[in-house]
């Protein structure tokens, strides 16, 4: 890399995106501006919501009621809410009341029905009625607390000694600070994801879509300068920005909730807070920071790189947005934390970190894990890039609009294949129709919702394929395999197995509770006959998955994108369909193994033979278990780490040797 031609890129990147004076205004200047108004607008809205509360005047009445018990529950709810007005009346039955209610003339009212039943009628969907419930529920806890009291003493009894034989209070061993870095843990990351994401979204798309509008982007590729330099040049442009626009819109930020903490301190009860405590979460927020804003640039050029327009180019952006702000929403769970599993999800490690440094939490190891996973996420993606940008056909083609499904039949061509826009719209299809009815059928029927999702799967790439009047055989890889290809295939899935094996152990160490879930999932399918289990868990994914994933999706990225890139995103779709942590890197292995099969054969029937072999086994351990136990191969997990890496070695080998048997030539 030529460090000389990207500084002159880079300038030309900035430069572009800073002549843009209307998106520099709405990337930079208004958050700025807009987000302390948006916080002092809530607090002073907030404020004035509580000074008319104090003015408000709830009106409660009783039915049928004893006298004493009325005056008692009034007297108590006054005493117990100083600042607040009541006004109290009697209605001489039920019906007068609920007609009181409904028409909002009362907020609550309170029945006897008997002489020991006491209750409390309000409308759940009005807030005031449900505030002032809340308030009589308290004043009657208060009210039964006296009348034991009085029937303890009316006894000759000590009413303390019976009543309250403990005594308990509640003291607060949290500092200020932790008190404060409690609250502003959950705010900030996702303040600060949407910041660096809002930042790096708009000067991707126009250095990328933006340029193909223009027509610069032909001109700027016969330049004499590498893929990698071009695209570096444009990363780090997107970077810079990101960062200076989260950085400043952090610190904007920072002020208007000083101004908000301020305000509130003495309510929450931290006056003595020491702002200078949060002075090392905040330095290493700024490190954090910069490492996200790498992640997030490169995930937003290589989404932004796919359209063809800069309207388009917003369309892709508001679900990259939607993602990052849902995810970084996680960071307010309470029981989610940072660990070793955690810190390598991207995303939510970032926030999870950012988080648990307002907390004064300083684990240095997850940190490095956190900041680490996002240098390799970018990395990847920067990797992605530079493949992206060597294929014209990803460039200059149709990209994710080349939806031919919403085209009439009748107009449609034959032999015709399907568009970039048409997989990512049947993977959509899929997933929606899985969540919707599969779940349903999941719910309903047990077992039998396992053949309906399977039974989706395997009628949608059809039917869309048959809507397209796709070249069947071109599209799913429709060709009879010889014997030695079978034969490979089968010695290829061998490999890929021993692999798996040998991955397993690891992933237990890490993530223990995710195995304990995933071989809780698979016990009830025991009970099935083992005819039927393999039909649903072996036979049926066998032919379902690979038309959608080694026939439909393979079959049209192969058309458009080189094969590398097609191995590892058909791979990684396979993987992350089965929407399971630990099972993720076992089945991308099994993926490359299925799609590798397809591409050197270039028959689907070696895929469907390999997942058919291994379903089948898995069908096995299920109904038989002990098996499980009796064979370490099987993914017991009792091997020496070294026997590990034998047999990860030995299934390298292995993979190989089948990958041979399988080519054409």
């Amino acid at each position: 890399m030529n460090t000389t031609r990207v500084k002159a890129l880079l300038k030309r990147e900035i430069t572009d995106v800073l002549r843009d004076k209307k998106t520099l205004i709405m990337m930079v200047v208004v958050p700025i501006f807009l987000y302390p108004l948006l916080i002092i607008v809530m607090s002073l809205i907030m404020s004035a919501m509580t000074g008319t509360s104090g003015e408000k005047v709830y009106k409660i009445a009783f039915v049928d009621a004893p006298a004493e018990s009325v005056r008692a529950i009034e007297d108590i709810m006054v005493r117990e809410n100083e600042e607040t007005k009541f006004r109290f009346s009697l209605s001489k039955d039920r019906e007068e009341a609920v007609s009181r209610l409904n028409e909002q003339e009362i907020h609550a009212f309170v029945i006897v029905t008997d002489e020991k039943l006491y209750q409390i009628n309000y409308l759940s969907a009005k807030n005031d009625s449900s505030l002032v419930t809340g308030m009589v529920r308290e004043a009657m806890e208060i009210y039964l607390e006296d009348l034991r009291a009085e029937q303890v003493e009316a006894k000759g009894l000590d009413k303390d000694e019976i009543l309250q034989p403990i005594t308990f209070e509640r003291e607060d061993l949290s500092t200020s600070e932790e008190t404060m870095g409690s609250i502003m843990g959950g705010v900030i990351p996702v303040l600060m994801i949407i910041s660096i994401v809002m930042g790096a979204i708009y000067p991707a798309i126009d250095v990328t879509a933006g340029e193909k509008e223009r027509g610069t982007l032909e001109t700027l590729i016969t330049l004499p300068v590498t893929s990698f330099e071009m695209i570096m040049s444009k990363f780090l442009a997107v970077a810079m920005v990101a960062c200076v626009s989260a950085l400043l819109n952090i610190i904007s930020m920072g002020f208007a909730l000083g101004f908000m903490g301020s305000m509130m301190s003495e309510e929450m009860g931290i006056a003595d807070l020491q702002i200078t405590s949060f002075l090392p979460a905040v330095l290493v927020t700024v490190v954090v920071m910069l490492f996200f804003a790498l992640f997030v640039t490169a995930i937003c050029l290589f989404v932004c790189l796919f359209a063809k327009s800069f309207k388009e180019a917003n369309n892709y952006a508001t679900p990259v947005m939607l993602v990052f702000m849902l995810t970084g929403y996680m960071a307010m769970l309470p029981n989610l934390e940072l660990t070793l599993m955690t810190a390598g999800i991207p995303i939510v490690n970032t926030a999870l970190m950012v988080k648990q440094l307002f907390q004064l939490h300083y684990d240095y190891a997850l940190f490095g894990v956190v900041l680490v996973s996002n240098a390799a996420y970018s990395f990847l993606m920067m990797w992605l890039l530079g493949k992206v940008y060597n294929s014209e056909a990803v460039l200059f083609g149709e990209g994710f609009s080349g939806v031919k499904l919403f085209t009439r039949r009748s107009e449609m061509k034959k032999g015709q294949m399907p568009g970039l826009g048409d997989v990512v719209l049947l993977i959509c299809c899929i997933f929606l129709v899985i969540f919707y009815l599969g779940s349903i059928a999941q719910m309903k029927l047990g077992f039998g919702g396992v053949v309906v999702n399977q039974a989706i799967i395997l009628a949608v790439p059809i039917g869309y394929a048959w809507y397209l009047k796709s070249d069947w055989k071109r599209l799913f890889s429709i060709k009879v395999p010889k014997v030695r290809q079978m034969i490979g295939a089968v010695i290829l899935w061998g490999g890929a197995y021993c692999i798996m094996a040998a991955l397993v152990p690891a992933l237990t160490a890490i993530m223990p509770e995710s195995t304990k879930a995933v071989s809780e999932t698979f016990q009830p399918f025991a009970e099935q006959p083992l005819a039927v289990l393999w039909l649903v868990i072996a036979l049926m994914p066998a032919i379902g998955e690979e038309l959608l994933f080694r026939g439909f999706i393979f079959g049209t990225l192969r058309e458009k994108v080189k094969p590398l890139m097609v191995i590892l995103i058909t791979s990684a779709a396979f993987a992350l369909f089965h929407m399971s942590l630990i099972k993720f890197f076992t089945t991308f292995i099994l993926g490359l193994a299925l799609v590798l099969a397809v591409q050197t054969s270039g028959s689907i029937f070696t895929g469907m033979l390999i997942h058919l072999v291994n379903n089948t086994l898995s069908v096995i351990i299920i109904k038989y278990p002990l098996l499980f136990e009796e064979a370490p191969i099987l993914g017991s997990g009792n091997m020496h780490p070294l026997q590990n890496v034998v047999l990860a070695a030995a299934g390298l080998i292995i993979a190989a040797l089948g990958l041979r048997l399988q080519k054409t030539s």
